[in-house]
Order: C-alpha cells, then structure tokens, then sequence
C-alpha cells in the first residue's frame, strides 16, 4: 500500500486499462471494445453491460460471441442476463448462452423440486428498484430459469388468480429453458389463463 502511495505522490500511478478509462480519453468505441476483448480485459458484467454500446459501435456479433464463450461468468447474477437480453434483443443467444453456461457450473440440487411463481399483476407492476427497469416479474422469471438448470428434477408453476372473488389459479411452465422461460413471464404468457392478483 506504501508503494502505491508513492507512485501516486510521484505522479508514477499507472491509469488501469479499462472501458472506462479509453472512451473518457476520447478513444474509439469500436476499437476499444475489441482491443480489450482480444486482450482478455472486459470481465462478464462490464462485457453484459456494455453489449449496446459494442452494437452501436459496429463490434461483430462473431467477435462478441467468441469472448461470450470464454467470459467468467462465475460471480454474474442471474437478472444481469434478462436486462442484457431487454437492452441488445438481437444479441440475446449469446447471452443466452452465458446464462445457460452460468448455470451448469453449480451443483445440482439432487431429488425433486416444485418452483412457484408468482404471476400476479402485483408482480408485473412495479419494478425490482426505483433505478432498474426490470420487473419483479423478470427477476422471478431468471430465477425460474436458473433453478430449472440448477434442479436434478424441476416442475415450475405460475401462480395468480383473484383475491377479491377468492378465485386462485396455478398452471404448469412449458419445459422451456433459458431466455425463453424468462420470456413465459415477462410477456404475460399466463395473464389471460391465470390473470387476477
């Protein structure tokens, strides 16, 4: 920490390499992002997070998806995905791969496992934080997906129905996996079926 302190008091603290940094100094988008991926220096959220701004610059799909691959995507959370794949739609079987990728590195929960969601309207309305544009029903909807990955053996059930009439309704998922599971909840696949609060 010492050494540290001296470099900055000499003016000798190296500036870090990243995204950041490069486009504040007026830098090229494009060849920015693909300098540091062919570097290896864009980590998995920076990399999801960043995958509009690659789009808008021109970055290839191929290249994007080739550092999607190999990309640690360890300590990404599952909802980081979902905003990715809203952001860059076009993109989304990249991302989808990550996630899926990220999901087989966990142990697998032995036995059988019931997952329910909450469908309700409650869920669709109103979003996760005052900053996040994803809905809570988003959020649960990535949680369905990685549970789905992460069970031995998974059935997942949407759940809603009518306080006021004291009418309750529950149906099965369909065995989709991935960004596609996620897509059965956030696109109100089971509003017209299940509905109510």
């Amino acid at each position: 920490q010492a050494a540290i302190w001296k470099k900055l008091v000499d003016g000798k603290l190296e500036t870090p390499d990243t995204w950041e940094v490069s486009l504040s100094g007026g830098a090229d988008k494009k060849e920015t992002f693909e300098r540091l991926m062919s570097e290896g220096k864009l980590g998995a959220l920076a990399f999801l997070r960043n995958l509009r701004n690659m789009q808008q610059a021109g970055v290839p799909k191929e290249m994007v998806s080739l550092y999607a691959s190999a990309a640690d995507v360890s300590k990404v959370l599952p909802f980081r995905y979902v905003a990715a794949a809203r952001v860059v739609p076009a993109w989304e079987d990249v991302i989808d791969e990550m996630l899926l990728r990220s999901c087989a590195q966990r142990e697998k929960l032995p036995g059988k496992t019931i997952v329910i969601v909450d469908a309700s309207g409650s869920m669709h309305n109103g979003n996760v934080s005052a900053k996040s544009d994803m809905s809570r029903l988003d959020a649960a909807g990535a949680l369905a997906a990685i549970l789905r990955e992460s069970c031995d053996d998974c059935r997942l059930y949407a759940t809603a129905g009518s306080d006021g009439q004291g009418i309750h309704a529950t149906m099965e998922v369909p065995a989709r996996r991935g960004m596609a599971l996620v897509d059965m909840f956030s696109k109100d696949a089971f509003a017209s079926k299940i509905g109510g609060g």
